[in-house]
């Protein structure tokens, strides 16, 4: 089966997608060089681990989030099999927190996604502040949307709880 995965010549995309940042052999070694020769000039040093210090602040921010988004699906899903199977407005709120929740947790993953800095950018690092903070960047508007949707699932929640026992 892996043997599948990594012939690219059999599926390039999921080769691509699924084995980024995973060296072995001869490419193993050239990864490990370059890493080696990468020689930090002046504030480099200093702006890598910042960068992946708050890519690594989202991954942990993310992961809270996504365990709070789990317990809202699981209490909206529990409610919505307890409620009348008559649709109400309350359970159309309940309905409403599910999804958002759904799609907050759909942000949380694609938050916590894995990058890893390349073979090529350690050889030639120029580009490779911009593409961190590029990558932080849009980490840091999924986590403050999801954070949002969240929010908002929990007030639908509590209100569709509201309406349905009323």
């Amino acid at each position: 089966m892996l043997f599948f995965l990594r012939n690219p010549k059999l599926n390039p995309k999921l080769t691509a997608w699924l084995f980024e940042g995973i060296y072995s052999g001869d490419e193993g070694r050239r990864h490990l060089v370059a890493i080696r020769n990468m020689q930090p000039r002046g504030d480099d040093v200093f702006e890598h681990d910042h960068l992946y210090e708050c890519l690594s602040i989202l991954d942990s921010k993310a992961i809270g989030l996504l365990t709070y988004d789990s317990l809202l699906i699981a209490a909206t899903s529990l409610l919505l099999t307890l409620f009348s199977k008559n649709p109400s407005a309350g359970d159309i709120l309940i309905f409403t927190a599910l999804i958002l929740g759904g799609l907050a947790s759909a942000l949380c993953l694609y938050v916590i996604w894995i990058f890893w800095t390349g073979t090529a950018d350690f050889e030639d690092s120029s580009e490779l502040f911009m593409c961190l903070l590029s990558i932080r960047n849009r980490r840091t508007v999924a986590y403050r949307v999801a954070w949002v949707m969240s929010q908002f699932a929990m007030f639908f929640l509590i209100l569709g709880v509201l309406l349905e026992r009323a």
